[in-house]
């Protein structure tokens, strides 16, 4: 499977930021964004390093 050791670090990772800050569910996230994806979507690149994909284009 390729990028098995980045996946597991990325599910640890995830399962950690959810235990500290979302009491465990994924569901809080979405309750919190209040029906708006665009807050959800601030919500998870705030809080989830993982899925910050930046990159600069020249």
């Amino acid at each position: 499977m390729p990028l098995l050791e980045e996946r597991h670090r990325v599910l640890n990772e995830s399962g950690t930021v959810l235990l500290e800050k979302f009491g465990g569910s994924f569901l809080t996230c979405v309750k919190m964004s209040k029906n708006s994806a665009q807050k959800l979507l601030r919500l998870v690149v705030e809080n989830f390093p993982s899925y910050r994909d930046e990159a600069v284009f020249e």
